[in-house]
C-alpha cells in the first residue's frame, strides 16, 4: 500500500508545475508533507472546518500560488501547490489524476496520535494497512480463478492513421491509465518524446474537450496539439478518427489551425513597464509567435506575459488560419 500510495504522490513530487503538496486529516492535520509551505496550513484547515460537512473539490488563490484540496476518502484530503501561472483547469485535472491513482488504495483511518508533515508517515499507514489486510485475509474464503483467455495480437498503428482538426474531441483509449503511470515503459517513451507537454495535454482529454480547447487551454497551436494526440492514438492512449472514417465524411487529412489571439482590454496604466511592448502588440489580429517575431523576444516570454494579464483584461481571440 505505501508503495502505491508513494508512486501515486510522485507525480506531484516531479512535477515541475507543483510547489508542494500534502496529504491531509479531515480535521486538517498534515500528516504527510513535501515542500508545502508551513505558514499556508492554517489557511487550508480553516476552508477545510468552514466545508467539513460538505466539502468538495476546491481552490484557494494565496500569494504563492494556487491550492487545490481534493477529498481522498472519509479520512483523507490531498492538498497541492501549483505555481502561480499554472491554469486553473489545468491545476484541477492534475489533482484529479493523482486521484484516480487513489482510487485504487485503501487508506486507513489516521492514528489518533502522530507528528504532524513526517514522510516517514507513509510507512505507519503502511503498517495498519498490513495488519488489517492479514486479518481479512483470515476470514476470507479462498476462490479459484478462471484461466486468462489468450490473447490476440493487437494491430499495428501510426500516427499517420488518424485525421485531427480542431473540432476533433479526443478521447480516452485502453493505455491512457498506462501512459500516466510513473513506472511504465510507455510513460517512459511518451515523456523522452514529448517532455511534461504529452503529461499534460493527456490530462485535458476528457471525451468532451475538443482539440481547439485543449490547445487553448495550454496556450499552444492545435497543430502541436494534434502531433501529440495522433502519437498518443497510435498507442491507443487516446481515441481518434481513422483516416478511412475520416475520408468517408467529408474530413480533410491536415488538421486546419484554430489560434488564439490575444487582445488586451484593460488598463496599460497598470501594466508593468517590461511588458508594455508586447501588451500593445495585444490587439486580437497576431499570435502569440508573430507577437514575438515583432516584439523580437523568445515565444515562450510573451505566452507567460500574456497569461499575466488573463485576470486583468487580457482575452483570447479565436480564429482559424
Amino acid at each position: 500500500m505505501s508503495g502505491d500510495l508513494e508512486r501515486a504522490l510522485s507525480k506531484l513530487r516531479f512535477d515541475d508545475q507543483v510547489i508542494g503538496y500534502s496529504l491531509m486529516t479531515k480535521g486538517g492535520r498534515p500528516f504527510v508533507s513535501f515542500s508545502f509551505p508551513d505558514d499556508l496550513f492554517p489557511r487550508v484547515k480553516e476552508s477545510i472546518s468552514l466545508y467539513k460537512t460538505d466539502l468538495r473539490l476546491m481552490t484557494i488563490d494565496t500569494d504563492k500560488g494556487l491550492v487545490v484540496l481534493a477529498p481522498v476518502d472519509d479520512n483523507w484530503i490531498l492538498t497541492v501547490l501549483y505555481v502561480p501561472e499554472l491554469q486553473l483547469g489545468l491545476a484541477i485535472a492534475k489533482t484529479k489524476n493523482v486521484l484516480r491513482m487513489l482510487e485504487g488504495i485503501e487508506l486507513p483511518p489516521p492514528p489518533e496520535e502522530f507528528e504532524e508533515a513526517v514522510e516517514s508517515n507513509l510507512e505507519v499507514l503502511e503498517s495498519i494497512a498490513m495488519q488489517a489486510a492479514s486479518t481479512a485475509a483470515e476470514a476470507a474464503p479462498t476462490v479459484e480463478e478462471p484461466a486468462p483467455a489468450p490473447a490476440q495480437e493487437a494491430e499495428e498503428l501510426s500516427p499517420e492513421d488518424f485525421v485531427v482538426t480542431s473540432d476533433t474531441v479526443p478521447k480516452k483509449g485502453e493505455a491512457y491509465a498506462t501512459a500516466l503511470s510513473l513506472d511504465s515503459d510507455l510513460y517512459d517513451e511518451m515523456r523522452k518524446a514529448y517532455r511534461n507537454f504529452g503529461f499534460d495535454i493527456l490530462m485535458l482529454v476528457d471525451g468532451r474537450s475538443t482539440v481547439a480547447a485543449i490547445a487553448d487551454a495550454m496556450f499552444q497551436p492545435v497543430v502541436k496539439v494534434a502531433e501529440v494526440l495522433k502519437w498518443a492514438a497510435s498507442k491507443r492512449i487516446v481515441e481518434l478518427p481513422r483516416a478511412g472514417e475520416a475520408a468517408a465524411e467529408g474530413v480533410t487529412k491536415k488538421p486546419s489551425r484554430f489560434v488564439k489571439c490575444p487582445r488586451f482590454e484593460g488598463d496599460l496604466s497598470k501594466v508593468k513597464p517590461d511588458h508594455l511592448a508586447v501588451v500593445r502588440l495585444c490587439d486580437g489580429t497576431r499570435t502569440t509567435e508573430q507577437i514575438a517575431e515583432a516584439a523580437g523576444i523568445p515565444a515562450p516570454r510573451v505566452i507567460h506575459i500574456v497569461a499575466l494579464y488573463r485576470k486583468h483584461g487580457m482575452k483570447m481571440i479565436g480564429k482559424t488560419i
